[in-house]
């Protein structure tokens, strides 16, 4: 396959890999509201979904390195997702609902991170720009928020399982779409004799310490990703405008994305991470104070540091320090962290917070972010030694 065919093809799978995941950050929230539940009892499903992904994600990509099956794995963790939230519509109860939520995302957490794995590997084989294929994930991610937000509008808060369930319905079929490996990728890799173990570079380098400050600055996004939706409702704003605020978040994502090889030839995977961060810090802060929607649109469009420059870095630096027979583990090791055991720590916290301080719960969120930058300063310091490490 021509690399811009695989290139095409990937790119179509991404288009329709994070529909669910537009639908479900907004909008969940609030769906659980609708079932009855409690800003406490929607912090503990939201943060227990993030948080599941600390088992499922690390399992799964063992499998996949192991048995050499990164695309099946995908594919058969896609398709028990879709089902999985095809039954969310049909339970009610905290219990039930909370059980099937924590299945759903236990076996949708390791399909992002594998598709990761496998599309920045391939773009550096092949000569692809990686940016170019990850934005159609963030403008997939897009149309299922806008989209859900404008059908929101006219429907019941209730019909919101069923279209996460049609989402990931979509996110199944973009997996069977995504390309066979590049027999580049699938080549055994000779192993030196001097090669750094697995366990030992994961977890006992300054890899580690790189992936908990990547982890911190993403965590910073709890309280958007669990109450933004709920809080901008109460500031009066209908799904629809609901949705055009995270479109612009998104778009904003998309644009950095698209220019992403002349952002990191120019600047380089660590300036970019510091510079998100920062803009992390900004973003937070301010939204804690403001209510106008115009302000809270160009607010949103600072996605483009707290998320995706951060993100941009954290991918390329992966890259950059991880032997390639141990990378799926390293993305696995990142969504663990970022995405599970981080990311689902600071949304529970979200809760109660909330609850006590509304949009001030913001600050906290910068307060995450500045402990992110102090800490990622000196610890870039020393990531050469880290990547010497990785290319033994």
């Amino acid at each position: 396959m021509s690399p811009r065919r695989f290139s095409l093809r990937f790119s179509i799978a991404y288009a329709l890999m994070m529909l669910g995941s537009g639908v479900k950050l907004p909008f969940l929230p609030l769906w659980l509201s609708a079932k009855g539940i409690d800003p406490s009892g929607i912090a503990t499903v939201v943060a227990g979904m993030m948080a599941i992904r600390t088992v499922s994600a690390p399992l799964f990509a063992w499998i996949a390195d192991h048995f050499r099956l990164r695309r099946q794995v995908i594919i058969g963790c896609a398709a028990l997702s879709f089902l999985s939230y095809l039954s969310l519509g049909l339970v009610s109860g905290f219990g039930a609902i909370a059980a099937v939520a924590l299945l759903a995302s236990f076996f949708f957490a390791p399909v992002f991170p594998l598709s990761e794995s496998y599309s920045v590997d391939a773009s550096a084989a092949l000569g692809l720009d990686y940016g170019r294929i990850r934005l159609w994930a963030s403008l997939s991610f897009l149309s299922g928020s806008l989209g859900s937000g404008l059908l929101l509008s006219h429907l019941d808060p209730l019909d919101t399982a069923w279209l996460l369930a049609g989402a990931f319905g979509l996110a199944t079929l973009a997996a069977l779409l995504l390309p066979p490996e590049p027999a580049v990728l699938k080549s055994p890799k000779p192993k030196s004799a001097s090669s750094m173990g697995a366990g030992r570079f994961l977890f006992g380098t300054s890899f580690t310490l790189f992936l908990l400050v990547a982890g911190t600055a993403q965590a910073s996004h709890g309280m958007m990703y669990s109450f933004s939706s709920m809080h901008w409702q109460q500031l009066g704003f209908s799904p629809a405008i609901i949705g055009l605020m995270w479109t612009v978040a998104v778009m904003a994502e998309v644009t950095l994305l698209a220019f992403s090889n002349r952002v990191v030839e120019r600047f380089g995977p660590g300036p970019i991470f510091l510079a998100g961060i920062s803009g992390g810090i900004l973003r937070w802060s301010l939204l804690a104070f403001m209510e106008s929607m115009p302000v809270i649109m160009v607010l949103q469009a600072l996605h483009a540091a707290s998320f995706a420059m951060t993100h941009l870095g954290t991918m390329h630096m992966i890259r950059l320090m991880v032997p390639e027979r141990i990378r799926n583990r390293a993305q696995a090791l990142n969504t663990a962290l970022a995405g599970g055991i981080l990311m689902s720590s600071s949304i529970w916290a979200s809760g109660p917070l909330f609850h006590s301080i509304g949009s001030k719960t913001y600050l906290v969120m910068a307060g995450i972010s500045l402990v992110a930058l102090v800490a990622a300063i000196p610890l870039l310091r020393v990531s050469p030694r880290v990547r010497a490490a990785a290319d033994t």
